[in-house]
């Protein structure tokens, strides 16, 4: 995570996750339905398997920058813990 002090009095945070397409592609919907003014999201292919998401929240205070991080943390550990669980009874 990058935390950056801008003049203009913002903050922000950027949170990256490479993983396989397809999974960025489900993380990145997940968050999609969570509060999508709050945050810029980024998905971006790195080859023909793999890709990175890229959360970037911009803030006018740390604690509400902190807040919006805390809630896509957790929206994102809930997904990928959920991943995580069909690739074990998948395989």
């Amino acid at each position: 995570m990058e935390l950056t002090y801008f003049m203009s009095d913002e903050f922000k945070a950027i949170l990256s996750w490479t993983g396989e397409q397809d999974e960025v592609e489900i993380l990145a919907n997940t968050l999609k339905v969570d509060d999508p003014e709050s945050f810029i999201l980024e998905s971006i292919l790195l080859d023909d398997s793999n890709a990175e998401l890229r959360v970037t929240v911009v803030s006018k205070s740390p604690s509400s920058l902190r807040s919006t991080v805390d809630d896509i943390l957790t929206c994102l550990m809930a997904a990928n813990s959920t991943l995580s669980t069909i690739e074990f009874n998948e395989g």
